[in-house]
């Protein structure tokens, strides 16, 4: 995937031993991946699949890049955008909000997203 918005994630937490064994036995890595807007920046959020696009890093592979599961496809669907962003920007896993590339912080997702008065 290239020529794409930034790929960002709140969890950075990785299985070393999850990532080798996937990487040695895996021959298809499914990422899924949602397009965004948060404040106002486009952005990809690493939905599912963190181990495979480890493992197929690893494997010097090209991961295949799916859409977001049904399930968080019917929830962003009857969600208002506005709603759905703030969820997002405020529910993180095991980190601040990151570029996947880089493992930097993303600074504008940093503060909690108010409801607006």
């Amino acid at each position: 995937m290239t020529n794409l918005n930034p790929l960002i994630s709140s969890q950075r937490y990785l299985n070393d031993a999850t990532v080798a064994r996937k990487a040695q036995t895996f021959k298809v890595f499914v990422v899924n991946v949602i397009k965004v807007v948060l404040r106002g920046r486009p952005y990809r959020v690493l939905v599912d699949g963190h181990h495979n696009l480890a493992a197929a890093r690893l494997a010097g592979v090209e991961p295949t890049w799916r859409g977001a599961p049904k399930k968080l496809q019917r929830i962003i669907d009857t969600t208002p955008a506005a709603e759905f962003e703030r969820f997002l920007i405020n529910n993180l896993t095991d980190s601040d909000w990151y570029y996947v590339d880089t493992g930097a912080v993303v600074p504008e997702l940093l503060d909690i997203e108010r409801r607006a008065a």
